[in-house]
């Protein structure tokens, strides 16, 4: 399992050990970048608006779990399975978002 949190922007604050296995990428280069690092460049204009209205509005229009394509540091597209939530500060405003990536049932 891996883990990302992302600021506001998307871009990335935290990366757990689970992503450096998953995804390939250290902490130490993810941190500072943007999300998009692990998105395919077609889906990228998608997610940028969905990851908007998530954070505008607390309303995701995903599954609680949907599975997705993400590029592996080496290149290779992985279709792994993803969850987002909102961390919300004191007045339940949306301040960064919290991914949660899983390999596919059976894989």
């Amino acid at each position: 399992m891996a883990t990302l949190t992302m600021d506001t922007s998307s871009i990335i604050l935290a990366s757990s050990r689970g992503a450096e296995a998953l995804l390939g990428w250290f902490e130490a280069e993810a941190l500072g970048q943007s999300v998009e690092l692990i998105m395919p460049a077609h889906l990228r204009a998608r997610r940028h608006a969905g990851f908007a209205r998530f954070v505008q509005t607390g309303v995701s229009t995903l599954p609680e779990v949907t599975t997705s394509p993400m590029i592996h540091k080496n290149g290779e597209t992985r279709r792994l399975q993803i969850s987002v939530k909102g961390v919300r500060d004191a007045n339940r405003k949306i301040v960064a978002v919290e991914a949660t990536i899983t390999p596919r049932d059976g894989e």
